[in-house]
């Protein structure tokens, strides 16, 4: 603004000097100096005139030039604090209203047959940020599932940035465990859909209503939330199955039930191109729900993941372990109407290890395109413990392989295809192929 200020007194000068008496007539004989002052008069003249259109043009595209440059900026596609580099948008921006956001195609052909084939417009999302002052910002994720079927916030939140090393963090936020549920852009994981750990157990997309701390100190990050707690028994059209867990009993932080809650805390320390981390989860997940017999259900719930990555030289590999319990399995699942095999599985268990190359670090160095081959294995059991009376389920101790390329020919667009087989201890395996595309702005 300022900027813009001086060339607008640039532009009215000529005419304040107009305005000035014009100079004294110089007295016959001055010889040279008399020459001299003429010629400075002259010149003062040519100043003195009037500007020129192409002039004027030049001017007014600069101070257009100045107005963009002073209230806009490059996008920064950098991440803030574990989030998606989209997400993180308004962290960056110098002050105002902050847009981005993500998209995701996906088709899948199941190979033994079209039962299951499916094409969809996965997710259509919005970010939406607003930093009011250089301390505090608001940013929001707005989710449009399934070509608009379903619409849902997946974060909104208020954050005061005390320090670098302390904010404080106000509203419905994604619970910070593992690789996935905060960093879930298309663009920025392996394969068309998210991991099978990162869906049935951590149950990614994740968010709830809390508040807590969050900061970075000498290369530690860490966040530590209370949260309102997960709802087995919110009824709706999903309830809580064994081969998906404690999934459906996210609240989201719509309408919440709040009788109960809980609490997580994670820690990462990055040192160069490697990461590692770790977070523990525990809370209650009855809301106070009493069985038909009123009895007191306790449906304490607990999780705990350990995970690492590394990049060297176009070569990247991931690796992430995660174990839960769910107290009162036995209640929770009678009062869901579960019984033997279908019970709730007590305990579960799984993990994966995951390795990628681009191979355009070898063919075409230092550009913006990337191709990657990636293989991702497997591991999880949701019957790793059944409660006393339940049947445990070998179907659900699993094996899953993905193989499959991620292209990207910028950073922040992304295509995908990849080759899928699940195959249970018990029951036949399944294969499936999978093409999608994403973006990132």
């Amino acid at each position: 603004m300022t900027r813009t200020l001086l060339l607008a007194l640039c532009l009215s000068a000529p005419a304040a000097r107009a305005a000035e008496p014009a100079a004294a007539p110089q007295p016959a004989g001055a010889g040279a100096q008399g020459d001299a002052a003429g010629k400075k008069d002259a010149a003062a003249k040519q100043d003195d005139a009037p500007a020129t259109q192409e002039q004027v043009r030049t001017l007014a595209e600069e101070v257009r030039r100045l107005k963009l440059e002073l209230g806009l900026r490059d996008v920064e596609y950098q991440s803030y604090g574990g989030m998606g580099p989209a997400a993180s948008k308004v962290y960056f921006a110098p002050k105002g209203l902050s847009i981005g956001g993500y998209g995701e195609l996906t088709y899948r052909n199941m190979t033994d047959g079209p039962t299951g084939d499916q094409s969809d417009l996965l997710r259509a999302v919005l970010y939406v940020g607003y930093r009011f002052t250089d301390r505090i910002v608001f940013n929001s994720e707005i989710e449009f599932e399934h070509a608009g079927h379903e619409v849902g916030v997946e974060f909104a939140y208020l954050d005061f940035l005390v320090t670098d090393a302390l904010g404080l963090r106000v509203g419905n936020v994604l619970v910070p465990m593992g690789f996935v549920n905060e960093m879930h852009e298309p663009a920025f994981f392996n394969g068309v859909f998210r991991p099978d750990v990162e869906r049935l157990i951590i149950p990614t997309t994740w968010n709830e209503n809390g508040v807590g701390v969050h900061g970075e100190v000498a290369g530690l990050r860490y966040k530590a939330y209370l949260l309102t707690g997960l709802d087995l028994f919110r009824g709706g059209e999903e309830t809580p199955e064994a081969d998906s867990w404690i999934r459906q009993a996210r609240s989201g932080g719509g309408e919440s039930r709040a009788a109960t809650g809980a609490g997580v805390l994670s820690l990462e320390y990055a040192a160069g191109p490697a990461t590692v981390g770790g977070s523990v989860y525990r809370g209650r997940a009855d809301q106070r729900e009493r069985t038909a017999g009123g009895e007191a259900i306790r449906a304490d719930v607990t999780l705990a993941e350990l995970h690492a990555q590394a990049a060297w030289r176009g070569a990247s590999a991931r690796v992430l372990s995660v174990v839960g319990r769910l107290g009162d399995a036995a209640k929770v699942s009678e009062q869901l109407g579960l019984s033997g095999d279908e019970v709730l599985g007590s305990g579960v268990k799984g993990g994966y290890a995951e390795v990628a190359y681009d191979v355009l670090t070898l063919a075409a160095p230092g550009g913006a395109a990337s191709l990657s081959p990636f293989v991702r294995v497997e591991r999880y059991d949701l019957h790793d413990r059944v409660p006393a009376g339940g049947v445990r389920n070998p179907g659900l101790d699993r094996t899953a392989v993905t193989a499959g390329l991620t292209f990207k020919p910028i950073p922040t667009v992304v295509l995908k295809a990849d080759w899928q087989r699940r195959d249970p201890k018990a029951g036949s395996a399944t294969d499936q192929v999978n093409v999608g595309a994403g973006f990132v702005f």
